[in-house]
């Protein structure tokens, strides 16, 4: 039960953060280190979490498939708010392209680990 608890408070603060990275205005943000696509790898590993996270919070696999459309959905509707609600961010095919590839990497990941048996 205790574990349901954390995964739960880590499956709300990550759902948060990306909601706040989704919306946010990073113009003043450099860096010296040039990634190819890290815009794109970081959607990806956004929404992966995401799908690992609330998996691990409801821990049946019977949720496993709601779980990944909520999170494609929640992808689109973060490109819609950036394209209506901010005057810096823009909605972008490829990010819900990205936030979908990795939210069925996420359900790959906690299908691999529910199969395994894996106590988390």
């Amino acid at each position: 039960m205790h574990n349901k608890k954390i995964f739960f408070l880590l499956a709300i603060l990550w759902t948060l953060a990306v909601t706040y990275l989704s919306l946010a205005t990073f113009e003043d943000v450099s860096s010296d280190i040039e990634v190819p696509y890290k815009d794109k790898l970081a959607h990806f590993t956004f929404y992966m979490m995401f799908v690992v996270l609330w998996a691990l919070f409801f821990k049946q696999s019977k949720y496993n498939f709601k779980i990944l459309f909520a999170a494609i959905g929640y992808g689109i509707v973060m490109e819609i708010c950036q394209k209506l609600f901010t005057t810096t961010r823009s909605a972008d095919v490829l990010d819900v392209t990205a936030n979908t590839i990795g939210a069925i990497v996420g359900l790959l990941i906690i299908t691999k680990i529910f199969n395994n048996k894996t106590t988390l």
